[in-house]
């Protein structure tokens, strides 16, 4: 019995690994398949759908066929969307050494307001692709959705940064493993924390409603 057991464990654990690393080649194939530029945010945004799906326990839906359903369906809005974010990050961090070092008082009030969007613009970067995947909302409602979650859930906002960062030195000390299973673990990492902070907060909505509703 005890056994039978362990090896159910282990079973578990190789399909499980089996599911993160073809994950992770599919990730790579598709990022490729748009050319880089083209395919990274479909991609991605995809590799973050199909995360979820294993976090609400749908696991037994066909990784390819469903990355290829969801990576053709959103490719133009998740680019769109992707694309803006990015060059906004780049506009704030222009804006962030133009002013850095300055002397006059306008420029240090500057420095500071570019300072503090590039806070919130890290904030809503951290719950942008979770927010994206798990509401069904317009798509230039998702950053101010993702801001408002990551000030509402600070402890979730911070976990996911602390993981994002922990995760990025494990891949500057061990590059090898970035073919295998590192972009697919950190998105199912980021997506069942994030989860974590939606569920909070559909309780939430759940439990006013129905106190409204009984007065």
């Amino acid at each position: 019995m005890f056994q039978a057991g362990y090896m159910e464990k282990l079973n578990t654990i190789m399909e499980w690994i089996t599911r993160f690393f073809a994950l992770q080649l599919i990730w790579i194939l598709f990022c490729l398949v748009g050319l880089g530029i083209g395919g990274i945010f479909p991609a991605t945004f995809t590799m973050f759908a199909i995360c979820r799906k294993w976090i609400n326990k749908q696991t037994e839906v066909p990784i390819f066929k469903t990355f290829w359903e969801l990576y053709r369906k959103g490719f133009l809005k998740t680019n769109l969307l992707g694309w803006v974010t990015t060059l906004t990050g780049c506009s704030i961090y222009y804006y962030f050494q133009l002013f850095k070092g300055s002397e006059s008082m306008m420029d240090m009030v500057l420095f500071i307001a570019v300072w503090i969007a590039g806070i919130l613009y890290l904030m809503t970067v951290l719950l942008m692709i979770p927010v994206y995947v798990h509401f069904d909302i317009k798509l230039f409602s998702v950053a101010k959705h993702a801001l408002i979650i990551a000030i509402a859930h600070p402890f979730h906002t911070a976990s996911i940064a602390a993981l994002t960062v922990g995760f990025s030195m494990v891949i500057i000390l061990i590059p090898g493993l970035f073919p295998f299973f590192s972009f697919s673990l950190l998105a199912f990492g980021v997506m069942w924390i994030a989860n974590s902070a939606f569920t909070k907060m559909e309780q939430k909505v759940s439990k006013f409603r129905q106190t409204n509703s009984s007065v």
